[in-house]
C-alpha cells in the first residue's frame, strides 16, 4: 500500500529546500543572483562623463583602406574649403569616397558633354596627401541626370549610351583610383530587379538585366585594374537582397563577367541588424571568394526620436556598436577578401541622416566640433586587435 502520508510529508520537505538540494546548493543559488541583481544595477546607472579618446591615427598600422565619404566641389561643407575636415581625412583615412561629384548626374550633365572638374580635383587631393579613391559611382537609378531619363531608344542604343557613359568616365580616372562601385541598388529587398514603378530603374526597364554584366564589362575594359564592386543597401540585414546578389555575383564567375567584391553600405542602428547576422551575411560573400567592402558605414542612435543631444550613455553605446560591427567584419573576412571599411562622412553636421529622419541624430566619428567621439576609440580598438 502506498503511504501518502508520507510522500507529502517528503514533497514538502523537498519545497523548503532548493530543488530538494541540499544547504550549499542554495547559497550558491542565491549568490548568482546576488550577483545578477548587481550587474543590472550597474547596468541602469547613469553614464555621467564621455570617456576618453586617445587615437592619434585611425588608419594606422591597418593593411586595407579605411576610407571616409566626402562633400567635395562647391557644397557648403566641401572637404576642398574645409581645413577641418581636411585634416581629420588625412589624418585618420586612408581612402576617400566622393558623396555626389562622381555621380552620374555631376559627371555626365548632358549627353555630349562631361564635368570632370570637381572630381579631378578631389581625385587631386586625395593624391597628394597619400589617399587612394574608391569612385562611387558608374551606374545607379538615382541621380541620373535628366537627359538620360527622357532618351529615347531601342535596347541598343540604351545599352551603347550606357556602355559610352562607364567607358568614358573609367578611361579618364583610369590608373588613378584604387575601386569602383560600377552599379549601384539594381536590387529591392525581396531580391528582385528595380522593374516598374517610382523604384523602378530606367536602365533595367529599357535593357533588361544584362545592364549589369555590360556594365562590369565596360568599366574592366576601361581600367584593367581597379577593383570593381557591386554596392547596395540593406545587404548586411536582407537575406532575400543579398542572396540575389550572391547569386548574381556568381553566375557572374562562372561566366568570366568581372566582379572583384560586393559593396555593403551598412546604414544601420544601433541595435539592429544584429552582429550575428551580419556575420552570416558577411560570409556569403566571403564563400564565394570576392572581396567584401563596407562602402558607407554610419550608425543611427536616435532612431525612437527621444533625444534631443548626444549624451554619455548614448555615446557609449554608439563606440560599443562601432567597435562590434568592426570586429565582426575582422573576424569573418579573411585578409585576403577586405577591401576596407568606409564611414559615409567626417562630421555628424555632415550626415544625410538628420535631414532624412528631421530629428537629432549623432552617426558618425566626429561631433559637430569636429571632435573625435568614443566611436572612433571604439573603431580603432577593434582594428587594433587585428594588426
Amino acid at each position: 500500500m502506498i503511504n501518502y502520508r508520507i510522500i507529502a510529508l517528503v514533497l514538502s520537505g523537498c519545497l523548503s529546500l532548493t530543488a530538494c538540494g541540499s544547504g550549499g546548493g542554495h547559497q550558491v543559488d542565491k549568490a548568482k543572483l546576488q550577483d545578477k541583481q548587481e550587474d543590472n544595477k550597474n547596468q541602469q546607472e547613469e553614464i555621467t562623463e564621455f570617456t576618453p579618446v586617445t587615437v592619434t591615427s585611425l588608419k594606422e598600422g591597418v593593411d586595407f583602406p579605411i576610407g571616409v565619404a566626402v562633400p567635395a566641389g562647391n557644397y557648403g561643407s566641401s572637404i576642398m574649403l574645409s581645413e577641418d575636415r581636411q585634416n581629420l581625412a588625412i589624418k585618420h583615412f586612408s581612402q576617400l569616397s566622393a558623396e555626389n561629384i562622381m555621380k552620374m548626374d555631376a559627371l555626365h550633365p548632358a549627353q555630349d558633354s562631361f564635368n570632370f572638374t570637381d572630381a579631378d580635383n578631389l581625385v587631386n587631393f586625395a593624391s597628394n596627401n597619400g589617399l587612394s579613391m574608391h569612385g562611387h559611382v558608374l551606374v545607379w537609378h538615382s541621380q541620373t541626370a535628366s537627359w538620360m531619363r527622357s532618351f529615347s531608344g531601342d535596347k541598343q542604343a540604351w545599352i551603347e549610351m550606357m556602355e559610352n557613359h562607364v567607358t568614358t568616365i573609367a578611361t579618364h580616372f583610369a590608373g588613378r583610383l584604387k575601386s569602383w562601385d560600377v552599379v549601384n541598388e539594381a536590387f529591392l529587398d525581396d531580391g528582385n530587379y528595380r522593374s516598374t514603378g517610382e523604384s523602378g530603374s530606367i536602365w533595367y526597364q529599357n535593357i533588361g538585366a544584362e545592364f549589369i554584366e555590360r556594365a562590369f564589362i565596360a568599366a574592366r575594359s576601361a581600367d584593367p585594374d581597379a577593383e570593381l564592386y557591386y554596392n547596395d543597401y540593406n545587404l548586411s540585414s536582407s537575406a532575400a537582397k543579398l542572396d540575389a546578389v550572391v547569386n548574381m555575383a556568381a553566375d557572374f564567375k562562372s561566366r568570366n563577367i568581372p566582379i572583384d567584391g560586393v559593396g555593403f553600405q551598412m546604414h544601420i542602428s544601433d541595435n539592429y541588424p544584429s552582429i550575428s547576422t551580419i556575420k552570416s551575411q558577411f560570409q556569403k560573400v566571403v564563400d564565394l571568394g570576392i572581396k567584401v567592402k563596407i562602402t558607407e558605414l554610419d550608425i543611427r542612435m536616435n532612431s525612437a526620436e527621444t533625444a534631443d543631444e548626444l549624451t554619455p550613455k548614448i555615446a557609449e553605446k554608439q563606440k560599443k556598436r562601432y567597435y562590434d560591427v568592426v570586429s565582426a567584419y575582422l573576424t569573418t573576412v579573411p585578409a585576403s577578401q577586405r577591401g576596407g571599411i568606409t564611414v559615409w562622412g567626417i562630421s555628424d553636421i555632415d550626415s544625410w541622416i538628420i535631414g532624412l529622419y528631421d530629428s537629432p541624430d549623432w552617426p558618425l566619428l566626429f561631433n559637430a566640433q569636429f571632435e573625435a567621439k568614443p566611436a572612433l576609440q571604439g573603431m580603432a580598438d577593434a582594428l587594433a586587435e587585428f594588426k
